[in-house]
């Protein structure tokens, strides 16, 4: 089966959106299939090595803007049709790929699937509320054959964005699991003070709708625990703000900005950390960091919010609390330094339950939604 991804982001910008686009190409080709992902090229410095991956990657300019000239776009979709003559059309956002598949329905003999990464069908997304564009979302989700959702967030997305919407199907995003089968070396020259199963981690971008003031705010309030370090993984707009605000609470004994850490340094530091935190505001869609957090057998703390109160299982895999409550999120923490047994059996109860998302499992049910649209053609 040949499949095209059409993405508005893809590799080398890092992210959740163009993690899962890689994976699922990567893992339809394992699967025996053909994708082919088109994608707009990156923003410099960006540049992309797209001789590098084992799947073909088309680039078309940079949108011009998201609303001016979308539709012009098309020609790039339609030139790469003609070509490879693909059976299945899958856009990774409802706005601007989802449409411009939409546009393209008639003379594209393959079933249009579109997928939400979240942010696209959030309330209150500034794009949809111009002028004009709430049209062009709901043209894409009554042109699409299947809607895939990735969790509940989305699904109220697409519904709230188009009541009458025909077809929604749940399907998750996934995590590769070989990484975390073996133990990960200690990074080269991490701060020796972050002793294995002494640590809280927070990994993600630093940004306020993730909540790391939040969890800064928690931990005077932790029960006085030597050795007890909150390790702060990532980099963003907040990281001086986030720096200073900890200077100001008295915690740069306790608290270590690693920046950002990515492949066998971000296993180790999640494999040995005694539970990852998770104090997000608002929303989730699906956090790929829970699951990567649930494959290396640890629990999560995290936000009673959308995206996370989906995949925590209260008391099981992890505890939820309410967001913005720097109060309950200490308590929620303080149970687990005050056994660590309660966070090792979670932490069994979590890898026991990243099993069902793994990418092949999700990749597979993304076959049988395709070959099924194929065969009512």
């Amino acid at each position: 089966m040949r499949i095209c991804l059409y993405t508005a982001t893809a590799l080398p910008k890092l992210g959740g959106q163009e993690a899962v686009v890689d994976a699922l190409a990567h893992h339809f080709l394992r699967l025996g299939h053909h994708p082919m992902v088109l994608a707009p090229r990156p923003r410099l410095p960006l540049r992309p090595r797209d001789d590098a991956l084992p799947y073909p990657v088309h680039r078309h300019p940079r949108f011009y803007s998201t609303k001016h000239f979308v539709s012009f776009y098309r020609r790039w979709l339609l030139d790469l049709y003609a070509r490879e003559k693909f059976d299945v059309l899958h856009c990774h956002d409802v706005y601007p790929t989802g449409y411009l598949g939409a546009l393209c329905k008639g003379q594209i003999a393959a079933p249009l699937l579109i997928t939400s990464h979240g942010g696209d069908v959030k309330e209150g997304n500034i794009r949809i509320s111009k002028l004009g564009m709430r049209p062009r979302y709901v043209r894409a989700l009554e042109a699409a054959d299947a809607l895939i959702s990735i969790g509940n967030f989305t699904t109220e997305g697409f519904r709230r964005l188009h009541p009458a919407a025909k077809r929604i199907v749940p399907i998750p995003n996934g995590i590769d699991l070989e990484p975390f089968a073996a133990p990960a070396e200690r990074p080269a020259g991490l701060d020796p003070a972050i002793r294995a199963g002494e640590y809280i981690l927070f990994l993600g971008r630093l940004k306020s709708r993730k909540g790391v003031d939040v969890l800064l705010e928690s931990l005077p309030l932790l029960p006085r625990n030597p050795g007890m370090q909150c390790v702060i993984a990532g980099t963003g707009e907040e990281q001086a703000a986030l720096q200073a605000h900890a200077d100001r609470l008295g915690l740069s004994a306790i608290v270590r900005f690693v920046g950002r850490r990515d492949g066998q340094e971000k296993i180790w530091l999640l494999q040995n950390a005694l539970c990852i935190a998770m104090p997000s505001r608002g929303w989730e869609a699906f956090p790929l960091v829970l699951l990567e957090a649930y494959a290396a057998g640890k629990p999560v703390v995290g936000s009673r919010v959308p995206g996370i109160e989906d995949l925590v299982h209260d008391g099981r895999t992890g505890l939820l609390v309410p967001e913005e409550s720097a109060e309950s999120l200490a308590g929620a923490l303080g149970k687990m330094l005050a056994d660590p047994r309660v966070a090792r059996d979670m932490g069994t109860n979590a890898r026991i339950m990243a099993q069902d998302y793994s990418w092949e499992s999700v990749a597979r049910r993304h076959v049988e939604l395709y070959t099924e649209l194929t065969l009512k053609r």
